[in-house]
């Protein structure tokens, strides 16, 4: 008889599995990705930026009504170095800058819909949000 041994709980190689269908994903293989998408206005800044081609900073922080400059500036600095977001300086000398999702930033955007539908149609996922984060 084979014993199968099992790696304890606080084997990193286990913790960030996830094993699906005969695969094992990795929880983060991009390194980052899932730090930035669990800080505070990440995921709301990513819908905002996907919603619409160029955005200027005043017009995100409008959207995300009740963001400080400091935060948000943090999280576009974090995207883009993560390559999710691009940063466009406007060369006619006006102190023009636009953000917009990169190619990497559409397609992880695309990736949160199926969450976002399960947590919106989940309710006891929904019950668990704070009313001010609703």
């Amino acid at each position: 008889m084979s014993v199968r041994r099992v790696a304890p709980a606080t084997d990193p190689t286990v913790a960030c599995m996830i094993r699906e269908d005969g695969r094992e994903y990795c929880i983060d293989p991009a390194g980052g990705v899932a730090d930035a998408i669990g800080k505070k206005w990440t995921l709301p800044l990513i819908g905002v930026l996907g919603n619409r081609r160029q955005n200027r900073f005043h017009e995100l922080a409008e959207a995300l009504d009740g963001v400080g400059a400091k935060a948000l500036t943090a999280r576009l600095r974090e995207l883009e170095e993560l390559g999710l977001v691009r940063r466009d300086v406007r060369p006619d000398g006006a102190r023009w800058v636009e953000y917009r999702l990169t190619d990497r930033g559409l397609t992880l955007r695309r990736a949160l819909v199926p969450l976002l539908q399960w947590a919106s149609t989940d309710s006891a996922a929904v019950a668990a949000i704070p009313p001010t984060r609703r």
